[in-house]
């Protein structure tokens, strides 16, 4: 065999070698995206399931997050329990099971929400804990394109960033706009393309 052939010859085992290679990357990456699609985040700890939604069984997402002062407590879990009789996945800070840690069930659940609710009273922009949820919850309409809704469950004015929104306006509890208004923030959170 001459030069020139063995040449030609061990350049075709170092092209089958790289076209081997980059198969077996390309199979690599391909089976590990795969697997990482069949792998569910556990965002949401298993206690959680039972009391905070089915949520953990259907990906790990939230159609809604409502976030609320500690004296709004009934009105945030009218609400939430009106979205869930919709079918709609919601996370409350009140279903959070014993023995978790509530400010990382909240932030944990806030990564994996599409909407955030929050509801407006007197007392909610007196609480610091609210305020920092107010921030993320704007923070995430800018970076992660999600929606943030004011719920009104008093009469007040909101902040400037809340106030440039159209609030759902659900300060009568068992009156015609409150299910008016209801219905229209179920349309608002649904996930699209998710029949009603």
């Amino acid at each position: 065999m001459g030069s020139w052939e063995v040449g030609i010859a061990v350049a075709g085992a170092v092209g089958a070698l790289l076209t081997a290679g980059a198969t077996a990357l390309s199979t690599g990456v391909d089976v590990r995206e795969r697997l990482s699609r069949l792998r569910r985040p556990r965002d949401t700890p298993p206690a959680l399931e039972p009391a905070a939604d089915a949520a953990t069984e259907l990906g790990d997402t939230y159609d809604a997050f409502v976030s609320y002062a500690s004296v709004d407590t009934e009105a945030a879990q009218t609400l939430a329990t009106g979205l869930r009789a919709e079918g709609l996945r919601v996370f409350l800070a009140e279903w959070i099971g014993p023995g978790l840690v509530e400010s990382l069930e909240k932030e944990a659940a806030l990564r994996v929400t599409a909407n955030g609710l929050l509801l407006f009273s007197s007392a909610t922009m007196n609480d610091a804990a609210i305020r920092d949820e107010y921030a993320v919850l704007l923070q995430r309409v800018h970076t992660g394109g999600r929606r943030f809704i004011p719920v009104l469950v008093d009469d007040v004015e909101l902040p400037p960033f809340a106030r440039i929104r159209r609030p759902a306006d659900l300060r009568n509890p068992g009156s015609e706009p409150y299910d008016v208004s209801l219905a229209a923030l179920v349309r608002a959170v649904r996930p699209r393309g998710e029949a009603l």
